[in-house]
């Protein structure tokens, strides 16, 4: 399996322990690293001995390269060695590699999961882990209640008008920073479906050849995005004013400023700029 993956998904660990097993360990939301200047890398379990931080809601994920990874939470008030330091994950899109950014994002998201089914959704009891070396869920004792990891499905699409793309400003964004549109797939809905309804009720165009481009896991708050290309149809701008405050078309020599990351939205942007 290791010479065909370098990340085997597993609930419980793979291969014997090692003082260079992986720990996504986060405090409040952020990620904490060892941090060398503009190179960070994950701490081991080596790394956590020496910090002796009392750890929360341990999850195994699996293994990368042939050592074991889990995630796990620690306080909020704990004191870090210069070297070690804590990170927005968001902030390291351009740091870390891929494959360990996408298992950072994995964490992120199971104790995010972990965290807010504590409780029975059903009758209010406290949820267990279920015992299963196969199979990741939190059980109710009581009603017997099972629930597992979810997801949120989203769309995320690139609309070019001939040598243009629509590129959008959400209210929630920085001043002057712009990407393209996204939203929440809605029950029953297709995807496709989806990114009709997301363009029409935000920006008030309609779309045609809607094709499929690539998807992300997104742990913001906790997305799958699915991303697509579209080509303009018909209709006017017109602003939803709800999330979107402005929106224009722009060729790839007037961009306006957008943020530069691993983020699919980023791959969007760039398959524009290469291919128009």
């Amino acid at each position: 399996m290791k010479n065909y993956m370098r990340f085997e998904a597993s609930v419980s660990p793979l291969y014997s322990n090692s003082n260079e097993d992986l720990w996504f360990s986060f405090s409040n939301g952020k990620l904490i690293v060892r941090s060398n200047g503009d190179e960070v890398s994950i701490l081991t379990k080596e790394d956590l001995k020496n910090l002796n931080l009392r750890l929360e809601y341990i999850q195994c994920i699996g293994a990368l390269d042939g050592y074991n990874c889990f995630c796990c939470q620690v306080g909020e008030d704990i004191q870090l060695p210069s070297e070690i330091k804590l990170y927005d994950l968001k902030s390291l899109t351009l740091l870390l590699e891929e494959e360990i950014f996408l298992l950072a994002a994995k964490s992120l998201l199971l104790l995010n999961w972990q965290k807010t089914h504590r409780y029975c959704g059903v009758c209010g009891h406290c949820m267990e882990r279920k015992n299963s070396k196969s199979e990741r869920a939190l059980f109710c004792p009581k009603c017997g209640y099972t629930t597992w990891p979810q997801t949120s499905p989203a769309i995320i699409v690139a609309i070019t008008k001939g040598d243009k793309i629509l590129l959008a400003h959400n209210k929630y964004f920085p001043k002057g920073i712009y990407s393209v549109i996204a939203g929440f797939v809605e029950l029953g809905e297709t995807f496709e479906q989806c990114v009709r309804r997301e363009v029409y009720e935000e920006i008030g165009i309609r779309v045609k050849n809607i094709k499929y481009f690539g998807n992300q896991p997104w742990p913001f708050p906790n997305s799958m995005m699915v991303a697509f290309t579209a080509e303009y149809l018909d209709g006017e701008i017109n602003v939803d004013e709800e999330e979107i405050v402005y929106a224009n078309w722009f060729s790839k020599d007037e961009l306006p400023k957008y943020v530069k990351s691993k983020s699919i939205g980023t791959e969007l942007i760039e398959w524009f700029i290469k291919t128009h």
